[in-house]
């Protein structure tokens, strides 16, 4: 895979389509800085995963909505019955891939110039929304899991934590509503209520197979009697844990 470009891309129409979460969005952008001089990108669903601390199959939800609605073509490399690479295209005007190899002068009778000294204009993530447009990030009317997320002192919900809250229901089923209360629940009784905490915690659970509260439970029981001096989930004394407090510690977590 080759070394990310400096810029990344997300069309207009990608901006502004309300079916997208933002973190689709994002993944779209990744994707187009990315893809070499032939307008692809080889990237595995495990470094996507890894990037943004979530789930494979999360990736592969977001990769096939954006397929889905004409923003992504891939292809597959195969030898036989074995995939050898993937190839993702990111699509622009839902026809072509975009051609990094376009040496199209800039109009400069265009009266509305990028201007190369405000900061915020060396990414093309632009978090400007139009005021009359709705987001697929919105929270939902009704759910258990945002109502004990904003009254438990968690913060601001910003749309890329209900976006990976929505990952996170739709990634333990029908069990996800309770699974991801019983996280919030072990931040708080930890004193550590940020999210970036107990994102941490789900994807310890995701990766151990937790699939419910009850499995949860058996774990915690199950680490107890391994030793029986240590009253915590061994995860909760961690580096990595330590990692994510001193994170927040320095304000450096969402």
């Amino acid at each position: 895979m080759e070394k990310p470009s400096y810029y990344s891309i997300i069309t207009a129409n990608v901006r502004y389509d309300n079916r997208l979460t933002d973190s689709e969005k994002l993944l779209f952008a990744e994707i187009t800085a990315l893809s070499n001089k032939y307008g692809y990108c080889t990237a595995s669903n495990n470094y996507f995963a890894k990037l943004y601390e979530v789930t494979k199959v999360t990736i592969s939800r977001r990769i096939k909505k954006l397929k889905e609605y004409g923003y992504l073509k891939v292809e597959f490399i195969r030898n036989g019955n074995e995939i050898k690479k993937r190839k993702l295209y990111p699509l622009t005007e839902m026809l072509r891939p975009i051609n990094t190899n376009d040496n199209t002068p800039i109009d400069n009778s265009v009266n509305t110039p990028i201007n190369t000294n405000v900061k915020e204009n060396t990414t093309s993530i632009n978090n400007t929304r139009l005021n009359n447009t709705s987001s697929s990030s919105e929270i939902p009317q009704q759910s258990n899991v945002y109502d004990f997320y904003q009254k438990n002192g968690f913060g601001i919900m910003r749309p890329i934590i209900i976006d990976q809250i929505k990952d996170w229901l739709n990634d333990f089923g029908e069990n996800g509503e309770e699974v991801v209360i019983e996280a919030l629940k072990e931040a708080v009784n930890q004193n550590v209520t940020n999210w970036s905490y107990t994102n941490a915690i789900l994807k310890s659970w995701y990766n151990d197979n937790i699939k419910s509260i009850e499995d949860v439970q058996a774990r915690k029981n199950k680490r107890e009697k391994n030793n029986s001096s240590n009253e915590n989930d061994d995860w909760l004394n961690s580096p990595e844990r330590q990692q994510y407090l001193n994170a927040f510690d320095n304000g450096g977590l969402l």
